[in-house]
């Protein structure tokens, strides 16, 4: 057996994300695959769930796009709440305005319970072409006449060097809230994934991680990006049946990196 470094690049909208980590691969057979360990694979695994939403919202929104908290009115049944049907009747309403506008709507949601009141609410990510006041309308028409009543709030999305992670975050924050996984329509585009083995080395990989703040050395390894951040995930523990820590070997990183030529990354503004 010997070991390969393996780049997998998540490509998503104007940024890309990078993992190198280490891959087995037996010598004396060519068609063989490589494999990550066990433990690489399943801590992968663990750090891509909500990864996943972030390159999504990157690849299919941009700047003009918005973000919406969704709420009911505080008398409004419980149980009609949960099972969603006025939320479907609101997305399927502006649908209908952007498909009369022959424009694509794209939309990502989640249906989440309120951790202080325990009251059903929505957060979308969706289009903005026709504007916020479509959404305020649509939804608020069916609660209440009052122009000052507002169950809906919605902002534009901000893309800032460290791309959409903190929205992404934001939004599947804690499971335990969330009584369905979040859904997408289905016009969204797919982030662009590929693999790369061999053209790091084991000694370059711990270069990298040894100092994770010189950008030029990232930068060329990638260019055409700027270099946003490093995380080589040194800390990392097994704990035992006995609840003993053990420190593990782990030669692994993360590198954030975002389009030189972008035009819509704020790259003053490190956090949403």
């Amino acid at each position: 057996m010997r070991n390969l470094m393996r780049e997998n690049i998540h490509e998503s909208g104007d940024y890309m994300e990078v993992d190198v980590f280490p891959v087995r691969k037996t010598s004396r057979s060519r068609s063989a695959k490589a494999k990550p360990t066990r433990l690489v694979q399943q801590l992968l695994n663990e750090r891509n769930s909500a990864r996943k939403l972030t390159w999504l919202i990157q690849e299919n929104f941009g700047p003009k796009d918005y973000m919406c908290e969704l709420s009911y009115p505080a008398d409004f049944p419980y149980d009609k709440a949960i099972t969603g049907r006025e939320f479907s009747c609101f997305l399927r309403n502006v649908k209908n305005a952007y498909k009369k506008a022959n424009i694509d709507f794209r939309s990502i949601y989640i249906p989440e319970i309120g951790e202080k009141n325990g009251r059903p609410h929505y957060h979308l990510v969706c289009s903005g072409e026709l504007g916020a006041q479509i959404l305020k309308d649509k939804w608020n028409k069916r609660f209440t006449d009052n122009p000052k009543v507002s169950y809906i709030h919605t902002s534009h999305l901000v893309f800032t060097k460290t791309g959409l992670a903190g929205a992404a975050f934001y939004l599947c924050k804690d499971q335990k809230l969330r009584y369905r996984s979040y859904v997408c329509s289905k016009n969204l585009k797919q982030p662009s994934q590929k693999q790369r083995d061999g053209r790091i080395s084991r000694r370059k990989l711990q270069e990298l991680r040894n100092d994770i703040y010189n950008s030029e050395n990232f930068e060329k390894l990638y260019p055409g990006y700027v270099f946003v951040d490093a995380d080589p995930r040194i800390d990392m523990f097994n704990i035992s049946e006995y609840g003993e820590a053990e420190k593990i070997d782990f030669p692994y990183i993360t590198i954030r990196l975002y389009k030189r030529d972008s035009k819509y990354i704020l790259r003053n503004k490190e956090y949403a």
